[in-house]
C-alpha cells in the first residue's frame, strides 16, 4: 500500500514518529501487511489515514494546498489533519483507538454492510421501513446507498430492495455494520479518546460526514466525530457543500479511487483526480 510513499525520507520519519506515538507497527501495515491483515479494521484505518497524511506532505511540497476538505468515514480524520485541526501523530493515535473500538463493537459474523445500486435514497429508506435491525450507513450518490445491519436483517432487506427496483445489492467485505446504531458502544469509547485531543479550528473548511456541512469550530469536533461513527455518512451532501463554496477541482488523496469514480454523478463537469503514490503526486503537480 505505502512502500513507495515511505521511500521519501520526510514521510518515512513521520511514519516512525506516528507509529511510536500510537503504539502500532505502521511501517509493517504500509509495506508488508497482506490482504487478510488489512481486511481487519483496526489495521486498515491507521494505514489508510497515514496514506492520506503522507501524501498531503508530498502535495504541500509541490505547492498544492486544499481550499477545503472532506473525507469519507476514516478519511475525515485525514482531512482534519490536512486542515491543521490535529497533528499527524495525534490523528494516527486517535484512529488506532477508533479501529480497536470498531473491531470490538460486534461479534464477528453477526453484522455487515451491503451496497444498494440503482435505487434512490428515499426508495431505499422506504424499503427498509419495518426492518428494525438495518439502516442506511452511507449516502454515497443519488443511486448508491450503503446499508448496515444484522446478517438476518440484511438478508430480508435485500429481498425488499430488489422488489423495490434495486439493480444490485452487493454484500461488502467488512467486519461490522459501521455508521449504524449497532456501533454505538464503539462511538462512546471513541469519545473518551476524542476528548483528550487538543483540537484546533480548521484553517480551511472541512465538511463533516455527519451533517454534510463544514465543522463549526474546534470545540464541537469531539461530538461530531463521535456521532459520525454511529450515523450515516452523507457523502453526496459533502460534495454538494464543497461545490457550493466554489470547489471545482477535487483530488482524492489515498490508495483507492472509489470516491473519484463517484464524482461523475456527484459533480458532473468538475475535475476529479486521484493521488495514491509519489508518482501520481508528481503527475498532478506537472498538470497543474
Amino acid at each position: 500500500m505505502g512502500t513507495g510513499l515511505l521511500q521519501d525520507e520526510e514521510v518515512s520519519a513521520l511514519c516512525d514518529r506516528c507509529a511510536e506515538s500510537a503504539g502500532v507497527d505502521l511501517r509493517h501495515l504500509l509495506t508488508a501487511a497482506d490482504e487478510d491483515e488489512l481486511r481487519l479494521t483496526e489495521n486498515a484505518q491507521p494505514a489508510l489515514c497515514f496514506m492520506g497524511v503522507g501524501l498531503t506532505v508530498l502535495l504541500r511540497r509541490r505547492g498544492i494546498e486544499p481550499a477545503a476538505a472532506a473525507g469519507h468515514s476514516v478519511g475525515e480524520y485525514a482531512a482534519l489533519a490536512a486542515a491543521g485541526s490535529i497533528d499527524a501523530a495525534g490523528v494516527i493515535k486517535v484512529v488506532v483507538e477508533r479501529g480497536k473500538a470498531m473491531a470490538e463493537a460486534a461479534p464477528a459474523g453477526t453484522t455487515s454492510m451491503s451496497a444498494v445500486l440503482g435505487l434512490g435514497a428515499e426508495a431505499v429508506e422506504s424499503a427498509l421501513a419495518g426492518i428494525d435491525d438495518v439502516w442506511p450507513a452511507n449516502y454515497n450518490t443519488p443511486t448508491q446507498t450503503v446499508i448496515g445491519g444484522t446478517i438476518a436483517g440484511l438478508e430480508k432487506a435485500t429481498h425488499q430492495l430488489q422488489a423495490a427496483g434495486a439493480k444490485r445489492v452487493v454484500p461488502l467485505n467488512v467486519s461490522a455494520a459501521f455508521h449504524t446504531p449497532l456501533v454505538a458502544a464503539a462511538a462512546e469509547r471513541l469519545r473518551a479518546v476524542l476528548d483528550r485531543v487538543e483540537w484546533r479550528t480548521p484553517r480551511v473548511p472541512v465538511v463533516a460526514d455527519l451533517t454534510g456541512r463544514p465543522h463549526q469550530g474546534d470545540d464541537r469536533i469531539p461530538h461530531v466525530m463521535e456521532m459520525q461513527l454511529r450515523s450515516p455518512v452523507r457523502w453526496a451532501a459533502c460534495i454538494a457543500s464543497l461545490v457550493d463554496v466554489g470547489c471545482d477541482t477535487f483530488v482524492e488523496v489515498g490508495p483507492k479511487r472509489a470516491l473519484t469514480g463517484m464524482m461523475r454523478e456527484l459533480a458532473p463537469g468538475k475535475t476529479a483526480a486521484a493521488v495514491g503514490s509519489p508518482r501520481t503526486v508528481q503527475e498532478l503537480a506537472l498538470a497543474d
